[in-house]
């Protein structure tokens, strides 16, 4: 009775194949978002790990706010690929501004992987008593 080894890298190798038949093939990829609101903002988060701030461009266009860039494939001379999850390539992302999102108020921060905008509100005119003078 012969006893086989069991390789782990080639079942998922084999497993890969069957999945994907162009397992290195570059898949569309979008980075993971998070959007909140406070009573004064709005904030949108984005996940951009292995992206380097001077590869992603945040741009306003009337009510439309778009982030681009591209996240970079390292690839390594003599080294041999048995499974890749990873995304890479360019990426974007659209969202349209809500109508009291101040246009001049928009601040971009970028921090250990993350992208942080914050949008400002407009300030409401709030209703208020106007004094009657007399003459």
């Amino acid at each position: 009775m012969a006893i086989a080894t069991l390789n782990p890298w080639q079942v998922l190798d084999h497993l890969s194949n069957d999945r994907n038949p162009s397992r290195y093939s570059t898949r569309p990829w979008q980075p993971l978002v998070d959007i909140s609101e406070s009573a004064n903002q709005y904030q949108i988060q984005l996940e951009l790990p292995g992206v380097a701030q001077e590869q992603v461009q945040v741009e306003q266009e009337q009510n439309l706010l778009k982030i681009s860039g591209q996240k970079p494939r390292i690839e390594e001379e003599g080294v041999k690929y048995h499974y890749r999850e990873r995304s890479n390539g360019r990426f974007s992302r659209s969202f349209r501004l809500p109508e009291d999102a101040d246009h001049n108020a928009i601040q971009a921060k970028f921090e250990h992987g993350l992208l942080h905008i914050s949008i400002a509100k407009k300030v409401q005119a709030q209703p208020r008593k106007i004094e009657i003078q007399t003459s």
